[in-house]
């Protein structure tokens, strides 16, 4: 793993499979599989260990409700020996949702260190990777919490501004969550935040890695989206809207915020404001 500093850079932030094989006997930190315990079981990274949070839902987006979703997060970490100085390495089958959000909520919380496998396990055994069904463990460790706001949108904060001419906030769900005519259970009221625009997460996508940073410039440039404007993407539980938080902050968006609560909690609250149909431009 490459040092802090280095880190820092988001172009630390993607492995690809062939740099990953050609350092991995000397390999330092932790190799965290984001997939279902049951995925990891059936084949996995030699050495990685099982540790997702993708079926932890943020109760809502304000002080109280990301304060425990934080505290539960920072339990599963420290149990599986994750400090915020452990380097990590995250991966899903290919470059998925719940690598994104892994990532996601592992820099929130303040990690210092992690970077995801750029195509995932697919793109590991495509590479000559080997892979073992032997599970792996590790030794508890304390996972101190030194929030970061910075890639962070809360709810209130989103309705307070809805309006701001250089806030755009972006839809990442399946066309019929947009346009309120899906069947999610757990939803309560369906719909979209008002203005927002629709651009499904696979379109930043190609093969299973991220698209060029050319290629979801144009897409954002042909919906009238700019570089200066603040990104908000959304989806039902925060998991789409990572992959999409990375992509742009990949493709050079300086000013990204995932609003992790997304529909699940706007949904819940009766007083935030939704429109039905369809939206395209801004």
């Amino acid at each position: 793993m490459p040092s802090p500093t280095e880190l820092h850079s988001l172009d630390a932030f993607l492995v690809e499979p062939e740099t990953l094989l050609a350092t991995f006997a000397n390999l330092d930190g932790l190799i965290i599989d984001a997939r279902s315990p049951e995925a990891y079981a059936a084949g996995h990274i030699p050495g990685a260990i099982s540790v997702s949070t993708y079926d932890n839902f943020v109760p809502n987006t304000k002080p109280e409700g990301m304060r425990a979703f934080a505290n539960q997060a920072a339990a599963l970490y420290g149990a599986a020996g994750i400090t915020l100085d452990t380097p990590v390495l995250v991966y899903d089958d290919d470059t998925g949702v719940r690598v994104a959000r892994e990532c996601w909520l592992l820099e929130y919380l303040g990690h210092r260190q992690v970077r995801l496998l750029h195509g995932g396990l697919n793109a590991w055994q495509q590479s000559g990777g080997p892979i073992s069904a032997t599970a792996s463990a590790s030794t508890p460790r304390q996972f101190e919490i030194q929030h970061s706001s910075s890639g962070f949108m809360a709810a209130d904060s989103l309705v307070a501004d809805l309006n701001h001419p250089k806030r755009v906030v972006i839809d990442v769900r399946d066309e019929l969550e947009h346009d309120g005519l899906d069947h999610t259970a757990c939803c309560e009221r369906r719909g979209h935040v008002p203005g927002a625009v629709w651009i499904h997460w696979s379109a930043f996508l190609e093969r299973g890695r991220f698209k060029s940073a050319e290629a979801i410039r144009a897409l954002l440039h042909s919906r009238g989206i700019k570089e200066d404007d603040e990104i908000v993407p959304y989806c039902h539980r925060g998991a789409r809207s990572a992959n999409a938080y990375w992509a742009l902050r990949l493709a050079g968006y300086p000013q990204v915020r995932n609003y992790i609560g997304s529909w699940h909690e706007w949904s819940a609250r009766p007083e935030l404001p939704l429109e039905l149909g369809h939206r395209q431009n801004r």
